[in-house]
């Protein structure tokens, strides 16, 4: 796994990197560390924090810092930085890349393109931000059965993705007289259901027309694949 680290650049960076690496930093692949201050070095105590949490999961890193005129002391904590990540994993390789400009949007651009790293996870809250840019879904399956949770996990949606972008709620058995009624006014607050009908009652055209799309099956797992398939082939 590689990831990049972009350390004590000025606000216009961030948006640039927005706008180019969305998906790499929802995914956790690129890392950004804000300034100590306004025009000053990095956060060196978050980038500690940041860098020896994730060395024993990752084989490359690259360090692409601001390193303010006058302050290259810097660059020598960053290495001890590196050398403490080592003790936790000893293939751990790591580069440095100081830039002496904060506001050096191109210049970090071209650092991070030259890290090539690997195209993001489709199943990044991110990629499900482009086709629904606001809210949760919500999911709903009979309780005791195999959990929508479960199934997002299974199916490769990360912890993080799962609690920022679903609204899981399970089913007790034994109240479905009133569970379209339910939904329809869930349709107030969610406009996107995945719904896993085995035990509860399969959805009436009405209901589902009062979201803006549905996923029904039989269980979650199959729900959960028709929503995956819509978010990675726009089926």
């Amino acid at each position: 796994m590689k990831i990049a680290f972009v350390a004590g650049f000025y606000d216009p960076v961030k948006e640039a990197l927005d706008i180019s690496h969305s998906a790499h930093q929802a995914d956790g692949s690129l890392i950004w560390i804000r300034q100590r201050e306004l025009h000053r070095e990095a956060d060196l105590t978050e980038l500690s924090a940041r860098l020896l949490g994730v060395a024993k999961n990752t084989d490359r890193v690259c360090i692409i810092v601001h390193v303010p005129r006058g302050r290259e002391w810097v660059a020598a904590s960053i290495q001890g930085i590196v050398e403490r990540g080592k003790e936790s994993n000893a293939n751990l390789q790591c580069e440095v890349v100081p830039l002496g400009n904060d506001a050096d949007c191109d210049g970090v651009l071209k650092c991070v393109a030259g890290f090539d790293l690997p195209a993001p996870d489709p199943l990044n809250s991110a990629e499900i931000r482009k086709k629904i840019p606001a809210g949760k879904i919500l999911c709903m399956s009979l309780e005791g059965k195999t959990s929508v949770n479960d199934a997002l996990e299974r199916a490769g949606f990360s912890p993080q993705t799962i609690a920022e972008c679903f609204e899981v709620q399970p089913r007790e058995g034994g109240h479905n007289s009133n569970l379209l009624q339910h939904l329809a006014s869930r349709s107030l607050q969610y406009r996107y259901l995945v719904y896993a009908f085995e035990g509860l009652r399969t959805l009436s055209p009405a209901i589902k027309h009062k979201f803006t799309k549905c996923w029904e099956a039989p269980n979650a797992a199959k729900a959960v694949a028709l929503f995956k398939k819509w978010i990675t082939e726009g089926g």
